[in-house]
């Protein structure tokens, strides 16, 4: 017959199981849901600014040839 020291101790071990495996799968779905694609937003709006700086930095060139 199981003791209650041993019910205890598995009891406690399948509780605390559950909310490892619950913080694992928490961590993914931020990860998938909230961090992956704030990078790439992040990523996405550096390009632009990048972009837009070497449009100004040619524009501004160009005036310079033309006067």
């Amino acid at each position: 017959m199981v003791g209650a020291a041993e019910l205890v101790y598995f009891g406690g071990g399948t509780v605390l199981f559950f909310f490892w495996v619950y913080g694992i799968a928490s961590f993914v779905l931020d990860l998938k849901n909230k961090i992956i694609p704030g990078i790439r937003k992040y990523r996405r709006g550096r390009r632009r600014l990048k972009e837009e700086q070497q449009e100004e930095e040619e524009r501004e060139e160009r005036e310079r040839q033309l006067y």
